[in-house]
Parts: structure tokens; sequence; C-alpha cells
């Protein structure tokens, strides 16, 4: 009730079951209420997944791509959605089929001549998540997963807001908030976004326990839930997540270190043992990743590959969601795209959030304590504005860090595992969460705010709303005023062009002012209604809650109706005529020509005449060995050997124009897949169907084979420029790295491998899986077997059950040295670092469990004794 200085809920410290709100405790059907809400929400928005088995996955995407978009029409294409098709479903595909047929998907071999799949960062190959798919198929199950993954987090949420002293309402309003704001439904369907941010309150509600308990077994269990988002979670974003913990300890212990220097070293020292429990858990997730890092071509430097951040006046997005161009508008998004702004433009959670999340920030600053005056005389809980004060800090925090890249980005080359900050705005999971937090204690202090300090707020709120909407009024006059006055051609460049096209952009939303300018000023008038209401005493607390509430879901439900929509699951990556075909031919790699990565990216890929051919990773759900592909990271020596046929400039992507190579032919480039419009000479074509058309190289080696002319070079800077020189011929000669390499004068040496290619010579692929490679061989003389599949560290080969050493060849190939007669070669993926993080995570399970259950054990014990003391006192 207005008039009492706080309510029981905003007590210190509470961190009880029963939670209260206004001043009263509620039972736990009251909390089972809220919790389910939280889930009706997600249920009703996205019912047509729920109850029609629809998906989450954007066909639109698929619908310009051949083959499978062959018979769809043409559909806008959604620039910044195509990771979720080319990239997170596809690898889903991969990883799934991997453990129907046994296998730990530690290598991939479809796509790039293979890379370490469980090393990418990505990929999450030991989400518990991927249970989902024992049940539904991949569309489904992929959709579903991100659903449950945004309920656990709302649900995460409302604990640890109940638990740091917010009332059921108030935990409520954020937890809604936290489910449904612009930032959460357009990473909901990001692999592994939520999969890590459904763990972050988790994480911090033990940190706060283990704060104001200065408990170890909390801030152990704190570093079991950081470990936990590791396996579910997107791995570069856990280094804000690590960010997170690392602020919150800190924080409490600044707080401390006048009043008490021991409570602030074992703060310390909790912060250490939380992320050190974190980071051992779950080091078969991140040190494999570390390792492919060290070996990649995409070591991630500001200045070399630029930055993506969010611009400060992106603030007005708090506001109208769609200042800058709706979701998915690829023409708002290739303009700002020139200056590296992120296409995660919105920072939008809702007209209602804002009211209370500014009063949180007005009712700290009035009730700063005086110099010398403690906090029982200023009737402040010191507890609670340290909890705002933290959740103020990391707010702001996190709009510098995505703000302010371009003043910081380019020292992370000097800083290892800072390089991977490139898309500084992922930071905003932190804005979000701290927002959220702000907003539940600003309801709670609203309800219980003094009439006058109310009265004064919404004054102020009146003033700004009045503002907002004659800034508004002025813009739809300054528009007019542009769109008559200003013209430019759409194929102009500069920054002339670059201001006019921004200005047109602009001016188009308020002449007139469309709904996502119109909307939002009429959630400002309701919620400054509601507000003036209760300030008035004519809403009581309950209705003005339960009003607030009902208008963040109508607003943000509103507003995320521009997100993510369902489709028929069916006709994601269906089978196809070519597809089919391709898998019943002889084997051999697929190269796909033109590469179409530009028009991919372009905004007018839409309108296209000529749809994509299977974009990178496309074909991966078909399990079709391609030389293409998209990865965050894989190993740099093959885009140096891509670089041989074609420049690469693309650090993510391998994507070939060229059709003719000998580099293709010694890669087995067998199968070339192009327009059917555009044939190609030289080949021999087996089928044009479905806008595509399959061209045979018969010229194409065998993805093993017995080496002929073998020159011997000392290390990779070598390898390359034999391989550039003019004479070298991929059919006749084969570059291998040898440290023990001796001085030569032709460059080829033939009595350390063998003398060229043996009279007879066979080599036959006996097992192809996907962490393993049989090959059987037979010859006279001996020589070097080359198998066309990347190199990379973890890779053994025995020859008839002997280990033997493997051998770089032409630069990203692995090849052994075989003896005269008949030989089994056996090549197998073993990673040792992975076993070795995996030897880590199991002892630091052990010693973790171990830990709880004697903290568990001593805490009852030392229960009892205080019960059996208060009894005999009694």
């Amino acid at each position: 009730m207005k008039g009492q200085p706080e309510v029981e809920g905003l007590s210190s410290g509470d961190t009880s079951s029963r939670l209260s709100t206004f001043g009263k405790t509620i039972p736990t059907t009251g909390h089972f209420a809220n919790i389910s809400l939280l889930i009706a929400v997600v249920v009703v928005l996205f019912w047509r997944v729920f109850l029609l088995g629809e998906t989450l996955i954007d066909l639109n995407t698929l619908n310009n791509q051949l083959p499978w978009g062959y018979s769809a029409g043409q559909s806008e294409y959604p620039y910044n959605r195509r990771d979720l098709t080319d990239t997170y479903v596809t690898r889903e595909y991969f990883v799934v089929q991997a453990y129907r047929d046994a296998e730990f998907p530690f290598w991939n071999p479809y796509t790039m001549a293979g890379h370490p799949i469980y090393a990418d960062g990505v990929t999450r190959t030991l989400s518990p998540s991927l249970l989902l798919y024992t049940i539904f198929d991949v569309p489904l199950g992929y959709s579903l997963a991100r659903l449950i993954e945004l309920m656990f987090a709302a649900i995460a949420m409302y604990i640890f807001l109940n638990a740091i002293g917010v009332s059921s309402t108030g935990a409520l309003f954020g937890s809604l908030i936290f489910e449904l704001s612009a930032h959460s439904m357009l990473h909901l369907t990001g692999l592994g976004w939520w999969g890590g941010l459904m763990w972050l309150p988790l994480i911090l509600l033990f940190v706060d326990r283990a704060i104001q308990k200065q408990s170890y077994a909390n801030a152990t269990l704190a570093g079991v839930c950081l470990a936990a988002q590791f396996f579910f979670g997107y791995l570069p974003n856990q280094i804000y997540y690590v960010g997170a913990v690392f602020l919150y300890y800190a924080f409490f212990a600044f707080a401390m270190r006048r009043r008490r220097h021991r409570e602030m070293s074992r703060t310390i020292g909790m912060m250490f043992l939380t992320l050190i429990v974190g980071l051992t858990l779950s080091s078969t997730q991140w040190v494999p990743s570390l390792e492919l890092l060290s070996y990649s071509n995409r070591k991630i430097v500001g200045a070399e590959l630029g930055y993506v951040y969010l611009p400060p006046w992106y603030a007005g997005t708090l506001i109208f969601p769609n200042l800058f161009g709706a979701a998915y508008d690829t023409k708002a998004l290739t303009l700002f795209t020139a200056l590296g702004v992120s296409h995660d433009h919105i920072l939008y959670f809702g007209i209602a959030a804002l009211l209370p999340l500014g009063y949180c920030v007005y009712r700290f600053v009035k009730t700063r304590r005086k110099p010398g005056e403690s906090s029982q005389e200023s009737g402040v809980d010191q507890i609670l504005r340290n909890r705002i004060a933290l959740f103020v800090l990391l707010g702001v925090c996190s709009l510098i860090v995505m703000m302010t890249a371009p003043a910081y980005v380019h020292l992370t080359r000097f800083i290892p595992i800072l390089q991977v900050i490139r898309v500084a705005v992922r930071a905003g999971v932190l804005f979000l969460f701290a927002s959220v937090t702000l907003a539940a204690f600003g309801l709670d202090a609203l309800l219980t705010a003094e009439s006058d300090q109310l009265k004064r707020f919404v004054r102020g709120i009146k003033r700004s709303a009045v503002a907002v909407t004659a800034m508004v009024f002025a813009a739809a006059v300054g528009s007019y005023f542009i769109s008559r006055s200003v013209t430019v051609d759409p194929g102009a460049r500069g920054r002339v062009a670059f201001v006019q096209k921004t200005a047109l952009l602009l001016a188009s939303q308020f002449t007139p002012p469309n709904l996502s300018i119109v909307i939002p000023l009429l959630f400002i008038v309701a919620a400054v209604a509601l507000l003036w209401g209760f300030a008035g005493d004519n809403l009581r607390p309950t209705v003005f809650a339960a009003g607030m509430i009902g208008l963040l879901i109508l607003d943000l439900s509103w507003n995320s109706g521009q997100f993510d929509h369902a489709f028929d699951r069916s006709r994601i990556y269906p089978k196809t005529e070519i597809t089919d075909l391709l898998k019943s031919l002889p084997s051999g790699r697929v190269l796909i020509t033109p590469s179409g990565l530009e028009t991919n990216r372009s905004i007018s890929a839409g309108m296209s005449d000529e749809k994509i051919i299977a974009p990178p990773n496309t074909l991966l759900p078909y399990q079709i060995l391609t030389v293409s592909g998209k990865n965050q990271q894989f190993p740099k020596w093959y885009r140096e050997y891509a670089s041989l046929v074609e420049p690469q400039p693309n650090l993510s992507h391998v994507v070939f124009d060229q059709n003719r190579s000998p580099f293709f032919d010694a890669l087995n480039v067998r199968y070339v897949l192009t327009h059917d419009s555009a044939p190609l000479k030289d080949y021999e074509l087996i089928k044009s169907a479905e806008g595509v058309s399959v061209y045979e190289n018969k010229a194409a080696m065998p993805r093993v084979f017995f080496a002929g002319d073998v020159i011997e070079v000392a290390g990779p800077a070598e390898s390359l420029a034999r391989m550039r020189s003019p004479d070298f011929d991929p059919h006749k000669m084969t570059v291998v790295e040898n440290s023990k390499s001796r001085s030569y004068e032709d460059g080829i040496i033939r009595d350390t491998f063998g003398a060229g290619t043996p009279t007879r010579a066979i080599a036959n692929i006996k097992v192809d899986a996907r962490n393993s490679v049989v090959v059987e061989t037979e010859d006279e003389a001996g020589g070097l077997l080359v198998l066309s599949d990347n190199y990379y560290p973890g890779w053994t080969a025995t020859i008839d059950g002997q280990p033997t050493k493997i051998f770089r060849a032409n630069h990203t190939m692995r090849a052994v040295h075989v003896p005269a007669g008949q030989h089994l070669v056996s090549f197998r993926f073993a990673p040792p670092l992975f076993f070795a993080s995996l030897y880590v995570s199991g002892v630091a399970g052990v010693m973790t469990l171990a830990f709880l259950a004697l903290s568990f054990v001593f805490s009852r014990r030392g229960t009892g004794h205080d019960l059996r003391k208060d009894k005999e006192d009694s």
C-alpha cells in the first residue's frame, strides 16, 4: 500500500519460498498460477508449433534455394535469417544422425573436406536438448527445444527475482519481459542462445546466496549452473556470462571493503571457486574450441574483420522498436550494415516496462543516504540498494560494450580470449537481464510508493510523454519536407548518399507516422493513464498491477508478431530428385558453382530471377560430400588450399565461383552442381532437374591414391609456395611436409616415400565413417598413400594395426608411407585434448559432488545442533 516505506518482499536477504506481494505472503498456488501464465503465454504465441507440429525454421529462406525450393514461389529473403537454415539447423541434422548411427560427432566429413565439428563452439554436441530428437524429427524437435528453453528461462527468472526479494507480482512482471522482449524473440531460434541465457538467473541466484550467506556450497552450485550453460549454450556469449559472475562478486566484495574485510576476502575466494568449478566441469566444451581457434583461419581481430555493434542512437528503439527498420527488413539492415551496425538492432522490452524501470532508478537516486547516516536511520535497505546499484552498473556496462566498440575492439587483438569479441552486441544478454531486474524492483517500488513521491514521478512522466509526442509531430513535419526535397540514386555510394538514404528511410516512417510509431504512442498514453489513476488513488494496487501486466503482455505480443513465424515442417530439407541422384552416384565430392554468396546476402535476393544453389552447409542434411562450407572456425590450411583455386576473402566461408581447376581434381571433386541455364564445357552432363544440372568431372582423382612424384618440404609456407609454382601438377606431384626434410636440388626426393607411383598400386576405401576411414591397399614397391581429407591434430593412423605417422600432404591432406604388399590402413579421429578435458571434467564432477554432499551433511548437523541447543535452553 502507498505510504509504507518498504514491502516485506523487499527485505534484505529474503530467500524463503514464501514470497510476498504488497506486504502479504501468498500461498504456493499463487506461484503456480504465475508460472502457468509464463508457460501459457509461450504456448498461445506459438500454438501452431505445439498443436499443429509446425516449425520455426524459416521456410522462406529455403524457398529461394535450389533444388529444394525449385517448385516454391519466390519469397522476400530475410537477410539475417540465413544462419538458421544454413548453419544451425544443418548441423543439428548432422549431430542427430551421427548419434543415431552410434557415432560420436567428432568429425564432420561432409563439408570443406572435413573439419572438427565437436570443437567449433556452436554445435553443442553434448547438449541434453538433443534428447528431444529421440522422439521428434529435426524441424519440430529444433523448434520445441528453443521454446522449452524460453519457458525454462522465464521460470528461472521468476525464481531468481523472488529469491532476491522481489514480490511475486514484480517477479511475474519481470519474467514476462524476459521471455517476450524484442531481444528474446529475435534470438529465439538462434542455436544455443536461450540454451545459455536460461541458466543466467540460476547462476546469479546462487552467486547472490553465496555472498549473502558467505556459503562456499552456494558458490559451488553457481559454478555447476555456469557449467550447464556451456553444454546448452552458445560459446560466443559465454564470455558475457562469466563477466556477469565476476562483476556480481566483485561489486559486493567492493561494498564490503570497509566493514568486513574477512567477508570481502571470502567473497573473492567464492568468485574463484565458482569460475573454477564452472570452467573445469565444462572443459570439454571450451578447451577443444580454443585449440581449433589456434589452428583456425578465424583468429578474430577487429582491424582485420571489422566488428558488429549497436550505435548510441539505436537507444531510440527502447520506445519505437522499428525506428531503424523492422526485424528482417533487408533494406534497413543492408543500409546500416555499412557502419558495422548489427541486425540485433532492437532494444525494445515494452513501454509498460520502461515506467517501473525509470521509477526504480528514480527511487534509488532519491533515497540515497546522507554522509554519516546509517541504513537504519535512513530507512533504506542497504542490501536492496546494493542489488539495484549492481544491476544499474550491469546495464550501463553492457550498453558501453555494445555502443562503444569502435573505441576498443581493435585492442582485442592483443588479448587472446578477447579476440572472439567481434559481435559486441551480444552483450545485449546482460542488458536484458539487468533491465528485467530493475523493472521488477521498480514495479514493487511503485506499488509501495509514498503518495507525494509517486505524484512527483507521474508529473515528470507526463512531461516526458508530451515531449515524445511533440518529437513525433516535429519528425512528421520534417519528414514531409525531406521526402519531397531529397532524392538519391539507389546505386549511389559515399557519405552524402548514405545520409540521404538514411534520411529517406527514417522519413518514410513519419509520412504519415506508421503503426510502429503510433502504437507505442498509444501504449505510452495507456501506461501513463494507469500510473496517473494509481497515483490519484483511483486504482487499487492489485488493479494497477494487473493493468500493467496486461498492458505488457499486449505490448510485447504485438511486437513479437514480426519475428518468428511457423511453417510446414515437411518442406524443410525434403527429399529431392537431385539429392537422391547425388546420393546414388559413385563416391566423390561435389562442387557447387557459382557460390551465389553475394546474392545470398543481397537485399534483392528475394527478387532475383535465379535462385541460389545449395548455399554452404545445406547439403549436410543429405550427407553429401562437398568442398565448400561455412563455419565460424575451421583449419586455416584448408582455406589456404582453396585460395589456390581462387581468393577466399570470407573467413567464415569456403566457396567457389570457378568450376575448373586441377586442385579440384586432387580434392576428389567428381561432380559439379550448377544452374541448368549455364552449361559447362569439358564436363559430362549426368542430369538436369529442379533448376540445376549435375555434371561429372572425369579428371577427378580418387579420394585416396598413391602419390606420384613426392616433393618434400620443411613447412606450410614452403608447401604453399611450391604448389603455387606454374610447373606444379597435382595429378603427378604431391607435396609433403616433413620437418626432417633434407636439402635437395630439384625439389623431388624419391628415397624417403618411394620412387613415384608403383607399377601396380591399388587403394580402396572399405570403411567410410565420420571418425574413421579404413583403406585396403595393394602395391609392389611401397609408396605414399594420400587421403584427400583435411589434416588435423588428433587423427591417428595404423597399418595392419601398427601405429604409423601421418604427414600433411598438399598442404591440407593426410598421408602415410605404406610398405610394399597388401595392407589395411586405418585412419581414426580420437582427439587427445578432448579426452584430456573429459578427464578433467570427470575429476571435477566427482570432487564437486563430494564437496556438496559434505556441505549438506555438515549443514544438517549444524541445524540439528542448533535445534537441540534451543530445546535445552527452553
